[in-house]
């Protein structure tokens, strides 16, 4: 395989590596001088109608429904990425759909923050229902936290806060899972088969613990929404390859011409990894709240 052409942009705190053209892709994330704090996969890779799909690793922006192979379409040609003040546009061509993607990055100068703007535009003749779902690829052997909630005492104590969806691959019991009042642990160091759950949270952050370093995304919550997938607005895929921290946004109609955005905020900071579990919950909470 060809090697990719790749642009890196830098603030005070972090470093990213991404996609010159087409995709769009970010290949790499370093906090300071750490380690690529994004999965690398270089072998995964799919046969489409269309050629052969890259999955490559790193975050990538997708839309649901997923089916294959519409959402295999190979993507890694396309106009080149356009640098602005403090990051980058990333463009992909138009897929055989009718969608083009584009991901705005812009990183904060002084702290180890990301803001990223997803975008899906219909340049077809028809109508497209489809959510816009932002997919974050990262090393394997952390441990992933998902919400149940917002942290909000429930209005109505009589109906249930909590929703966890289960992909038909995703063995259970399954001991990579913990299931607490407030959240999920998925301890993926440890070895076991494929897995995928989700869950509709109006929290709308989940995190990543991997090596002392803590990975919160943080995404706009639509309480009146439908989401994809039974309704979930987070999910998260584990196998022994990597973790996928997903946000999604609600279904959309989307006609010609129009265009939908989902945003993302990105922090990353040093955490130890001997916070009490019962205390875990809470400083996420206020760390995801501090980024709205």
């Amino acid at each position: 395989m060809t090697p990719l052409s790749t642009v890196t942009i830098t603030s005070r705190r972090l470093h990213l590596r991404v996609l010159a053209s087409g995709g769009p892709r970010i290949l790499a994330l370093h906090l300071d001088e750490g380690p690529n704090l994004l999965a690398e996969t270089p072998n995964a890779r799919w046969e489409t109608p269309w050629g052969e799909f890259a999955l490559l690793g790193g975050h990538r922006l997708w839309h649901a429904p997923e089916t294959f192979p519409r959402s295999y379409w190979p993507d890694l040609d396309g106009p080149d990425a356009e640098q602005i003040e403090h990051g980058v546009i990333l463009r992909s061509a138009i897929d055989p759909g009718g969608i083009a993607k584009s991901i705005t990055i812009t990183l904060d100068p002084t702290h180890p923050r990301v803001y990223l703007r997803h975008t899906l535009t219909n340049h077809g003749l028809w109508p497209v229902e489809l959510a816009p779902w932002a997919i974050t690829q990262l090393a394997p052997g952390g441990q992933a936290i998902v919400p149940l909630h917002n942290g909000q005492p429930s209005a109505n104590p009589l109906l249930p806060n909590r929703q966890i969806a289960f992909w038909p691959y995703t063995p259970l019991p399954d001991s990579r899972l913990s299931f607490g009042n407030d959240y999920i642990l998925i301890d993926t160091s440890q070895i076991g088969p494929p897995a995928k759950i989700g869950t509709h949270s109006a929290a709308g952050w989940l995190a990543y613990l991997h090596q002392e370093t803590m990975f919160i995304k943080q995404a706009v919550y639509h309480p009146h929404g439908r989401y994809p997938d039974r309704n979930c607005n987070l999910e998260v895929y584990y196998d022994r390859g990597c973790t996928e921290l997903e946000t999604l946004a609600p279904l959309y109609q989307l006609e010609p011409g129009a265009t939908v955005i989902h945003d993302e905020i990105w922090q990353v900071l040093p955490w130890s990894t001997k916070i009490d579990q019962h205390d875990l919950f809470k400083a996420l909470t206020k760390v995801a709240a501090e980024l709205v």
